[in-house]
Parts: C-alpha cells; sequence; structure tokens
C-alpha cells in the first residue's frame, strides 16, 4: 500500500485553520469511490455549461471526494471564490498525474 501510495501521489493543500487536507489521486479511492469521481468527472464535457461559474458545484463535489478530510475541506471551501476552485482542481491534477510509462527502443 506505501508504494502505491508513493506512486499515486496525493496533494496536501493548507486550510485557513491550520489543517493539512491531502487531495488523493483517483486511483486511490475505493471503488465506489473512483465511480463516483469517474462520473463526476464525466459530467464536465456533459453540461454544455458556457459558464464556467456552472461547474463550481461539480468541482466542490470532486474536491469533497478526492479528500481525505472532507469536513476540513468543506469548511475551507465556503467562501471560495471560482478562481481558487479552478486553481485548486489544475494544481490537483498536476500533482495527482500518472506519468507515463518511458518508450521501449525495441
Amino acid at each position: 500500500m506505501a508504494e502505491a501510495a508513493a506512486e499515486f501521489t496525493a496533494l496536501p493543500v493548507e486550510t485557513r485553520a491550520g489543517k493539512t487536507v491531502h487531495l488523493r489521486n483517483i486511483l486511490m479511492l475505493p471503488d465506489d469511490g473512483l465511480k463516483a469521481a469517474r462520473a463526476i468527472l464525466a459530467r464536465f464535457g456533459e453540461t454544455g455549461a458556457e459558464e464556467l461559474e456552472e461547474l463550481v458545484p461539480q468541482i466542490r463535489d470532486l474536491l469533497l471526494l478526492v479528500a481525505d478530510d472532507p469536513a476540513a475541506l468543506k469548511a475551507e471551501m465556503e467562501d471560495w471564490p471560482l478562481a481558487v476552485f479552478v486553481r485548486a482542481v489544475g494544481e490537483w491534477q498536476e500533482e495527482t498525474q500518472v506519468g507515463e510509462a518511458p518508450r521501449s527502443d525495441s
């Protein structure tokens, strides 16, 4: 388990209350969490939302799902402007992105 956790890293987020919440890689979620995360991510393209603000509830749900302490993150997000949601998701995606396997020369 420790090996997988090291490979599929989480993004630490420091809250204003002084707690550290880790936004986990979706591959480290239990089966039901993984299915829920994939469903949320699939809805991003389906909404047809012209305005980014319309995606905030989905972004919030995704971040709460991957958080190791959803209660602490929910309290932190109460007054977040749109820009902070977008930045948090971008940083989480970058940090938890699974690297590509090296190319074979054969």
